[in-house]
């Protein structure tokens, strides 16, 4: 991650914020994310020749070999706040039933 990759990182959640329609190479017409859809980064690039001028690139799994640019989406900030404890040993005692069937 460089610092022109503000902040992105493979692996990161994205919400798109677009709606299309996307482009590829020249004029053409390319499947992409639709609006809202969530999608999860596999590559951050750096310094993408996007038509608008050289930006911040993300590449998805779901849409492999296209490249679209980081401000089309928004990063879902996951939430690190401390789970209620009878939440957790609910879903602890849910798994270990579900285990021993």
């Amino acid at each position: 991650m460089t610092g022109a990759s503000q902040g992105w990182r493979a692996g990161d959640l994205a919400v798109c914020i677009e709606y299309g329609p996307w482009f590829g190479a020249g004029s053409d017409a390319t499947v992409g994310p639709e609006h809202d859809q969530v999608l999860r980064v596999a590559i951050v690039f750096d310094e993408v020749p996007f038509p608008r001028g050289e930006a911040l690139g993300l590449e998805f799994a779901e849409f492999a070999d296209n490249i679209f640019p980081a401000s089309a989406f928004r990063r879902v900030e996951p939430d690190h706040r401390a789970a209620d404890d009878a939440e957790i040993v609910a879903l602890i005692k849910r798994a270990s039933v579900r285990a021993r069937a």
